[in-house]
């Protein structure tokens, strides 16, 4: 992208993303009135607010990696649904430019796909980025997949599983079972950078 003023390729990342949220949005609000669900029964079924679930249907909030698995749950869809892009191709490289991203700005971190269709396939490549004192998610979150595999690429994280945590470094991996309650926290001086990888549904 030589040649291109920075600030032309933030607002473009920022258009990106903002027409991403709204279409996050979109889904949101087909998938609840499918299910005949109001803003109220939905946030007691996920622990979220309806305001902040409105907030969400209308693409003004971000949701959190945690907040994306409890609407997946209480919606019975894999967390993948909501980061397909119908437009593109089912092919089988992805360039980091094209990847669709979700920036939580209460808890600092990015979460981004690392496949087209990916609600499709048998397991669910993501990239979690963590901002230094990011996290997951305000609470633990679970998941219904049973199995989740993580390795981290890059800075110091605390990864909590139940009531144990333990510190993870750089190529440092885990293999857990998702059902149970579990977040990730970054603790150390530097952006931190995890692959995980969850079965399809």
């Amino acid at each position: 992208m030589a040649g291109v003023p920075l600030l032309d390729i933030c607002k473009a990342i920022f258009y990106n993303e903002t027409i991403f949220m709204i279409d996050i949005g979109n889904k949101l609000k087909l998938l609840r009135e499918k299910a005949q669900l109001s803003l109220r029964e939905l946030g007691e079924k996920t622990g979220l607010s309806a305001s902040f679930l409105s907030q969400l249907e209308l693409g003004q909030v971000s949701p959190s990696l945690a907040s994306i698995e409890s609407i997946a749950i209480a919606l019975n869809v894999n967390m993948a649904y909501f980061f397909d892009d119908q437009t593109k191709p089912d092919t089988v490289v992805m360039r980091k430019d094209d990847r669709r991203r979700i920036f939580s700005q209460g808890s600092k971190a990015t979460i981004q796909p690392l496949a087209y269709e990916i609600s499709k396939k048998r397991i669910e490549p993501f990239m979690l980025t963590v901002e230094v004192g990011g996290e997951s998610g305000e609470h633990p979150y679970s998941s219904r997949h049973e199995e989740e595999f993580g390795i981290v690429l890059q800075g110091k994280v605390r990864f909590t599983l139940e009531e144990k945590a333990y510190i993870l470094e750089n190529g440092d991996s885990v293999y857990f079972n998702s059902t149970k309650p579990h977040r990730w926290e970054n603790i150390g001086k530097k952006e931190a950078i995890i692959i995980l990888v969850i079965p399809g549904l």
